[in-house]
């Protein structure tokens, strides 16, 4: 496989990357259709512009390609009661189906942890479907361990 070039989009790629959303988006209204909608923009033009403007998007460009992209947010945490944290958050990870598989999703992964060492970040956290054992063996093997245990009921 030739080399991935992880980069920022741009505006005119919203098309390819609205695309490969779609194909994530779709498992997640197989999973919990309760909770997400069936909807042909996942990321519509108005959300890549606000990624674009705070560099929260990345694309994984595979010979002129998008093979996948990631969403970050940097957050931190200092309330007085817990030890200082700046923690790089992946909101979305998400590789074209026809690349999976690959070792793209594990570059993308390595990308996001040296992005958050230099921007001083104390963690790299994100969470998962579980679900999608798939992309939770990509995390296992990437050295990541489960941090927390989230529950949620219907009211």
């Amino acid at each position: 496989m030739n080399e991935i070039e992880i980069i920022q989009p741009k505006i005119e790629n919203q098309v390819e990357i609205n695309n490969l959303a779609k194909q994530v988006h779709k498992l997640h209204v197989n999973w919990n259709s309760d909770m997400f909608l069936d909807v042909e923009q996942v990321i519509p033009i108005e959300r890549l512009e606000k990624l674009l403007e705070t560099e929260s998007i990345y694309i994984a460009r595979l010979e002129n390609k998008i093979v996948g992209y990631i969403i970050i947010d940097i957050k931190e945490k200092d309330n007085g009661f817990m030890r200082y944290r700046k923690i790089l958050s992946i909101d979305t990870l998400c590789i074209d189906e026809k690349f999976r598989r690959k070792g793209i999703g594990t570059k993308m992964l390595e990308f996001a942890k040296r992005l958050g060492k230099e921007k001083n970040c104390t963690d790299m956290h994100l969470t998962v479907n579980p679900n999608n054992k798939n992309a939770i063996k990509v995390y296992e093997n990437f050295g990541m361990k489960v941090n927390n245990i989230s529950y949620m009921m219907k009211l």
